[in-house]
């Protein structure tokens, strides 16, 4: 008979898959003032966030018999996100330091592009501060942004979990009750 793994064993075997998902959907962002249409598929990948961390859990909670507590439920959720993000960090890391440089510089510039074009906007604090970031160099650098995406999506996703934990849990007591 097969030893069950832990929470934490599967969380790092299902983490590296989920890692790259992540990594997958951060692709269409990143590319998307190339070819506008990219962003919803970027909105598409991370509306599937949801189910694709529901049914890791779903699954740890039928492969332990259903006797996997909603904690342990949620752990799993945390530590997929941690792990997760950790793998997709590294690619997008390396997307920006080495493929899109001036990603942070070219966003700056589409906002300051709309700004100019709403009269309302024309002469606000908010576009000043941004020019002057742009011309003082003040953007941050691609680790700066890959830190900050890390720690929202690692706590982001923590939430989350805790969400989707309690159907994962749910669905299958249910349909247990009703044999």
């Amino acid at each position: 008979m097969e030893k069950k793994k832990s929470i934490y064993q599967r969380a790092a075997e299902w983490g590296v898959p989920f890692g790259l998902y992540l990594a997958c959907a951060a692709m269409p962002y990143i590319f998307s003032d190339y070819f506008p249409p990219l962003s919803f598929l970027f909105i598409i990948m991370v509306l599937g966030i949801p189910f694709i961390v529901g049914y890791f859990q779903r699954r740890k909670f039928i492969e332990d018999d259903g006797f996997t507590e909603y904690a342990g439920l949620w752990m799993l959720g945390i530590m997929l996100f941690l792990l997760g993000t950790l793998v997709a960090s590294l690619i997008v890391y390396l997307v920006l330091q080495y493929f899109r440089p001036t990603f942070m510089y070219d966003q700056a510039q589409v906002i300051i592009n709309a700004y100019k074009d709403m009269p309302e906007m024309k002469n606000s604090d908010m576009l000043r501060v941004i020019k002057r970031m742009v011309d003082e160099k003040l953007m941050p650098s691609p680790i700066e942004v890959v830190m900050n995406m890390y720690w929202l999506i690692t706590f982001s996703g923590s939430l989350l979990s805790a969400i989707t934990a309690w159907p994962a849990q749910r669905a299958i007591k249910k349909s247990r009750r009703n044999n």
